[in-house]
């Protein structure tokens, strides 16, 4: 009997349930004003709890999803960054021949 009794508290304490339980007694505890239902708080609390949970799992699963997008996004602009320097490089290159070949401006003289 007492095997069992510490196997299903090992089952309670590992799945979360003593925990969300003692949060909801806590929670109950330092209301300033007791409800007059304790039992419907306590319902009320472990169901918001676990809405919360389900809004925390989502939100992590859309701070993952934007870290992916970001990722991807510095990728992008590492890439982008890469050609400018390229094209800059092109550029100045092109302009340096360009001036080689131009003759010297000619002097204007006034007269």
């Amino acid at each position: 009997m007492d095997s069992e009794r510490e196997k299903f508290r090992t089952y309670i304490e590992k799945s979360g349930v003593m925990s969300a339980l003692t949060d909801a007694l806590v929670h109950l505890y330092e209301e300033t004003e007791r409800p007059s239902d304790a039992l419907q708080y306590i319902k009320t609390t472990l169901g918001t709890m676990t809405a919360d949970n389900q809004r925390m799992q989502m939100f992590e699963e859309k701070v993952k999803e934007q870290q992916v997008t970001i990722e991807s996004q510095k990728a992008k602009i590492e890439a982008l960054q890469t050609e400018v320097a390229t094209l800059k490089e092109r550029l100045a290159q092109t302009e340096a021949k360009n001036d080689a070949e131009k003759p010297p401006p000619e002097e204007v003289t006034q007269a």
